[in-house]
């Protein structure tokens, strides 16, 4: 059992499909946790953007507003090959008027100001519109298992993108947690080390949860956040869940025992996240051989798990894996 392409919930549909044939098939809208106001000493800028990736665009705000990368913010990694709505705040007593229009790849969409750096995290959640071409195979199925998703939701799995290309990010998190002396290291990488690691012990519990039939259901000894049960985002601290949900953790975390214990002494404190994604404002509509599915996540969700319970869909974008 791979951990970064974990087992369905559902079985494999024979339906295939293409994603991100170009970018406006991927639309994300993220969502403001607060706001914005018209005092502060940071200006917000809510961006478009296509083609570029976060830290792009963060990089060219720090460039054209002559400050350090330091003091841009943002609340969330958005995806290159898509079109994507975000916000970014910089440290700066300037206004959007500094962003010369026609900027290659992105425009400023709003402006206003904030008291505090946006900070990872800071957001609402995300609004996606995607669109799946070329569907070939029993489209009543896909019907179907649309509306299971509604009514049921999917696994909560942490994306494959959380884990590389081919897994990379999982081996360099490896071999930088279990070195010593450990090296040091960019804040950014350690946080993705430490992001990754913990994503693929989640995933190892929730993938087990999935194989023996209680994913979206409580066991003895669960822990529940709004009625849903949980599994461990690993760091110091007593394991919160006892009984059968403690004993399923123990054998799914077995295989990755070396990566325990450093995660309890890298300052993690043990939290939960929930093993169900309920998509809100679920819908969807076919157009001959395509169809469009629109959803809101909250922070943290993936839309891509949502995505793998649909069929064999195959990502066109410029050096996605086949």
């Amino acid at each position: 059992m791979n951990p970064t392409t974990p087992p369905r919930a559902h079985a494999q549909l024979s339906v295939e499909g293409v994603i991100r044939q170009c970018p406006d098939d991927f639309s994300v809208d993220e969502q403001a946790a607060d706001m914005p106001t018209a005092a502060g000493d940071h200006l917000l800028i809510r961006v478009e953007k296509r083609g570029l990736n976060t830290n792009d665009v963060a990089e060219e705000l720090a460039r054209v507003f002559g400050v350090a990368p330091v003091d841009i913010g943002f609340a969330g990694m958005k995806d290159r090959h898509a079109v994507t709505r975000q916000w970014f705040s910089v440290r700066t007593a300037c206004d959007a008027s500094n962003i010369a229009t026609g900027t290659e790849g992105w425009r400023v969409i709003e402006s206003a100001r904030r008291q505090h750096k946006l900070r990872r995290g800071d957001l609402a959640g995300n609004s996606f519109r995607i669109r799946i071409r070329q569907l070939r195979g029993d489209l009543d199925a896909v019907s179907e298992r649309l509306a299971v998703i509604r009514r049921s939701g999917v696994p909560n799995y942490f994306g494959e993108q959380r884990f590389g290309r081919d897994g990379a990010n999982v081996e360099r998190a490896k071999a930088w947690i279990n070195k010593r002396p450990r090296p040091v290291v960019p804040a950014f990488q350690k946080g993705l080390h430490l992001s990754t690691a913990r994503s693929l012990l989640f995933n190892a519990v929730l993938a087990l949860r999935v194989e023996r039939g209680c994913w979206n259901t409580p066991v003895d000894g669960d822990v529940l956040i709004d009625a849903r049960p949980t599994g461990p985002l690993w760091g110091r601290g007593q394991a919160l869940a006892t009984g059968t949900a403690r004993a399923i953790e123990i054998d799914a975390l077995a295989p990755y025992h070396e990566w325990l214990d450093p995660l309890e002494h890298l300052g993690l404190t043990q939290e939960r996240r929930v093993f169900v994604l309920n998509p809100a404002r679920f819908d969807w509509s076919f157009d001959g051989d395509n169809l469009v599915v629109s959803f809101d996540l909250a922070p943290g969700q993936y839309a891509t798990a949502l995505l793998r319970e649909l069929g064999s869909l195959r990502n066109a974008a410029p050096g996605a894996a086949s």
